[in-house]
């Protein structure tokens, strides 16, 4: 018999929810390393419930903040169902988007790869000074000081290009010498498993907690490393084609590509 939520968990939720997710099965997704608990429920049509509490409750509420902001401006983003905030517990129970992450997605590449391309370019041509969300490169080099701080950097997560390097090396590295921002209203982590390719070929984007002012490369360079991962190189210049915004920046993308291992 599938397994419901734990109890632990609905016993933090409100006695409304309670009654309604008693029988409906529930299966763990990921905890994730903001310590964000993902079930998903077998509801019609399906739902996700992200809960934490503690210190990581805080990106939950963020996540809820910026996922109704990208909302508000057009942007495909999960449907937020309901919210709940008490006692230093969080969570929030969407909708789930229809179609598949793009890794997932078995278009061939010279459809798929154009499609995201303009999507997030889309993306990025919102109105960056009317975003109230700041993710600028001041931002995130003090987040990632603090994670190192606190040990929540693992080097084995690393890329292999950063193997044996460990994170304060990287940290000093992006801080010496950081590029100028050219700021627009990025994702934050922009991961094929984080845009969701519906049957139509629009595209949805999730997990939105670090949505914000940031440079185009913050996103850009983390979906050319997917891409060369699972795509090849050389399929890279196919969704830079269908981004435009001129030259590719070889330089800022090495840099935010190692920015995003501190996170």
């Amino acid at each position: 018999m599938p397994s419901t939520l734990p109890r632990r968990i609905r016993e933090k939720l409100p006695a409304a929810w309670q009654a309604e997710l008693a029988g409906v099965a529930a299966e763990p997704v990921t905890s994730g390393m903001s310590g964000a608990e993902v079930f998903r429920l077998r509801t019609e049509p399906a739902r996700y419930l992200k809960f934490a509490e503690g210190g990581a409750a805080d990106p939950v509420r963020q996540e809820i903040a910026r996922t109704v902001w990208l909302g508000k401006q057009g942007v495909r983003v999960p449907p937020i169902v309901r919210t709940h905030d008490n006692d230093g517990a969080v969570a929030m129970e969407t909708q789930a988007l229809p179609g598949v992450p793009a890794h997932r997605c078995d278009w061939p590449t010279t459809q798929l790869l154009p499609v995201l391309g303009r999507a997030l370019a889309k993306l990025h041509a919102l109105p960056a000074a009317e975003c109230p969300f700041d993710e600028s490169l001041a931002v995130r080099l003090a987040g990632a000081q603090r994670a190192i701080a606190r040990g929540e950097v693992d080097a084995k997560h690393f890329a292999t290009r950063n193997r044996g390097v460990t994170p304060e090396a990287i940290l000093a590295r992006v801080t010496a010498n950081p590029p100028p921002e050219d700021l627009v209203v990025a994702h934050g982590d922009a991961s094929l498993s984080n845009m969701v390719v519906a049957p139509d070929g629009a595209i949805g984007f999730i997990d939105c907690g670090h949505v914000g002012r940031a440079d185009r490369y913050l996103d850009l360079a983390v979906i050319a490393d997917e891409i060369d991962e699972y795509f090849g190189r050389r399929a890279i210049k196919i969704f830079a084609d269908a981004y435009g915004g001129g030259r590719w920046n070889a330089t800022k993308a090495a840099f935010y590509a190692d920015l995003y291992e501190l996170f």
